[in-house]
């Protein structure tokens, strides 16, 4: 009998489940209130038919969880029938209730759709009917429309593209042009400032919960405290507190290797994505190191080139920037301050001799080519005006001078600081600050018989970027640091490359130099010492582009840097930071050179080359053999070969460059401003398993 009704029970089950797979929440719930029920009943035929518990026991006992007697359970046994009869035929109606629902609102929404489809239709159809005869027509001007009249079909549509507050579209009758109220470019703005004030209003909440209102948040906790942000009131960054408020609320977070720097968020590599770091008190934002604040932007913005006589235009006699483009300005003596100056006028390029050092043969400085080329890029770039970050630029350097004979304590150290406190005196009244120093020197610390060792000359010129930044401080007043922006001389590259390498060193190395270009696609005099106004000119474009990138877009300027160099097999594999790869080894606007400037060294003796190749960031030079396991192997750029038809002083050049297509016209003709590589030579690694 128990087998019976255990095999009756599982069938009524099982038909319970075929019969609503698709039940609802509440027919689950009641399936489970089922079984529990039914599992209570089986248990308890279990208890009844065993006569060690019930031989001779009345049938009060109780023999249920919840407390029924053997009677109150047999008395219940029928629920099961009748109650689940109830539930189907319950579900049964309230699923056909559903599908009803559905159905009717289907039909609802089709006839909606059928509605709105007919009103579109109507409506399309009684605007063609009210341009019939008409036409539609546009004009650059008003006036242009209306000399036009006679050509214009009476119900005709007129755009007005270009003609102020007559820009729009009108509606001609045959007689009178009346403007629609429709404005695309109005409801456009009017878009804009409402989902700009909606998204104020959001941060301003945000805000509220925050001490300090004039921090926008950046990245904030559960309770919205800022933990990154930026500080409008100071114009920066800010991560105040970062460190405890990360530690505290997130106790198990990943950081970098460096136990100075905090991660917020990392990739999967643990390469920290934003962070703070502890040391330099700045927020790091995807992998970068941010500075505390941008460069302030005075009404008068400095630019100063110092060095020697390729800062100072020496033999480009013939001037070419007779005009000022822009708002640039300068000594009413010109660049150089060839004398005492009384006025600041617009930036152009004068000769006179003697100029400031004495030289009777100083013309176009880089000057008209750096201010220029930066107010020219912000303003395409930036959408700065150029009347909004006027650029006073000058050159105070002096030719044939060693680095020596430009550091403090000298004559011409102090003609530097003279070239500042005249530009201030001058512009009294506006507010004034040096934004950069040009370096252009180091040819006669690499000229023979001179030669300055690397470790001198890179201690000297970190020396006097430090003294220079503290002096003119003082003079202006100002609180930004000046950085040197220096070009990398290719002059003696070949015969004593110490100057252009520790140019590039820094420039790696330190956050105080930037590096512009190297020298060796520039147009050199026939001296093969100095350039022509043309290259002046173009050197002087380079310098700008480094300046707006440094001082406008608050970053370090872009150039080729070379990383690494690894030893795989009989291949060199280079790898290369670029500003826009691929790189390119070009033998048609640089000069073809012997193995496109690349040079091998194993154990210090020249290895033969097979092949070069450059893909995107990397270039790969293949050898004619393997190198031993415990071989030293270096390789070299531009620094053993001069391309064909260059004339440099003991220069080398390569063919080596980015795929930047910046340009510009000097002189009627497009010059490029792509980034050439530099002169480098690195020392390559293998892999030696661990």
């Amino acid at each position: 009998m128990l087998q019976e009704w255990g095999t009756q029970l599982d069938q009524e089950k099982q038909a319970r489940i075929l019969a609503d797979i698709n039940y609802d929440s509440l027919a689950m719930e009641r399936e489970e209130n089922l079984e529990n029920r039914l599992t209570s009943y089986i248990n308890a035929l279990i208890g009844i038919t065993n006569p060690k518990v019930f031989d001779g026991i009345t049938d009060r006992m109780v023999i249920t969880k919840d407390g029924r007697t053997q009677r109150e359970f047999n008395e219940s046994v029928p629920f099961w029938t009748d109650d689940y009869v109830a539930f189907k035929q319950e579900t049964y109606i309230r699923e056909e209730k559903i599908i009803e629902h559905n159905i009717a609102t289907v039909a609802e929404e089709q006839q909606r759709a059928i509605i709105r489809e007919d009103d579109i239709y109507n409506d399309l159809r009684a605007k063609i009917g009210g341009l019939e005869g008409g036409s539609a027509k546009a004009y650059k001007t008003f006036s242009e429309a209306q000399s036009d009249t006679a050509n214009i079909p009476a119900n005709s549509t007129v755009y007005v593209t270009n003609d102020g507050d007559n820009t729009g579209l009108y509606n001609f009758d045959g007689v009178a042009f009346v403007k629609s109220d429709y404005d695309p470019v109005k409801q456009s703005n009017e878009f804009t400032k409402a989902s700009i004030s909606s998204l104020s209003q959001n941060l301003s909440e945000i805000k509220k919960s925050n001490e300090d209102s004039s921090v926008i948040p950046v990245l904030v906790d559960s309770q919205n405290k800022i933990l990154i942000g930026y500080n409008e009131s100071k114009d920066r960054i800010e991560a105040g507190g970062l460190q405890e408020q990360v530690i505290e609320n997130f106790p198990n977070l990943m950081k970098s290797e460096d136990t100075t720097k905090v991660a917020v968020l990392t990739d999967s590599m643990h390469k920290i994505l934003i962070g703070y770091d502890t040391e330099k008190d700045q927020a790091i934002i995807a992998g970068l190191e941010l500075p505390n604040k941008k460069p302030e932007v005075a009404e008068v913005n400095h630019f100063v080139f110092d060095g020697q006589s390729l800062g100072i235009g020496a033999t480009a006699t013939t001037i070419l920037s007779t005009y000022q483009p822009y708002f640039n300005v300068t000594f009413g003596t010109g660049p150089r301050m060839d004398s005492a100056p009384v006025s600041v006028i617009p930036l152009v390029e004068q000769f006179n001799s003697p100029a400031s050092d004495g030289g009777t043969d100083r013309g176009e400085t880089p000057c008209s080519g750096a201010a220029n080329y930066a107010s020219r890029a912000m303003m395409l770039e930036n959408g700065i005006n150029p009347k909004d970050h006027v650029i006073f630029c000058s050159a105070a350097g002096h030719g044939g001078y060693r680095i020596d004979q430009l550091e403090k304590g000298t004559t011409w150290y102090e003609f530097l600081l003279h070239h500042v406190s005249e530009a201030k005196r001058l512009n009294s009244g506006k507010t004034y600050k040096v934004q950069a120093i040009a370096w252009v020197q180091g040819e006669n610390d690499a000229i023979t018989g001179t030669q300055t060792s690397y470790e001198l000359y890179r201690q000297k010129l970190e020396k006097l970027q430090r003294d220079a930044n503290d002096d003119i401080k003082e003079i202006t007043g100002q609180v930004d640091d000046i950085k040197f922006i220096s070009y990398q001389l290719s002059y003696a590259a070949r015969t004593w490359s110490a100057q252009a390498l520790v140019q590039l060193h820094l420039a790696q190395e330190s956050d105080s130099f930037a590096l512009s270009t190297p020298m060796y696609h520039m147009p050199y005099a026939p001296d093969n010492i100095h350039l022509t106004n043309v290259g002046y000119k173009w050197m002087g474009a380079y310098f700008g582009r480094a300046y707006k990138q440094l001082i406008v877009d608050n970053r370090k300027p872009d150039f080729i840097n070379p990383k690494g160099a690894q030893l795989i097999g009989d291949e060199i594999h280079i790898h290369f930071d670029v500003p826009k790869a691929p790189l390119v080894l070009d033998t048609t606007t640089l000069a073809p050179t012997t193995d496109s400037g690349f040079k091998v060294l194993v154990n210090d003796a020249s290895a033969t080359i097979s092949s070069i190749t450059a893909e995107n960031d990397k270039v790969i030079i293949k050898i004619s053999s393997t190198p031993a396991a415990s071989a030293s192997v270096k390789v070299r750029y531009a620094l053993d070969y001069l391309g064909a038809g260059i004339s440099i002083t003991g220069g080398a050049s390569g063919n080596l460059r980015d795929s930047t297509t910046d340009s510009i016209k000097i002189a009627g003709v497009e010059r490029p401003l792509y980034h050439v590589c530099p002169h480098f030579e690195l020392t390559a690694f293998t892999d030696k398993g661990i």
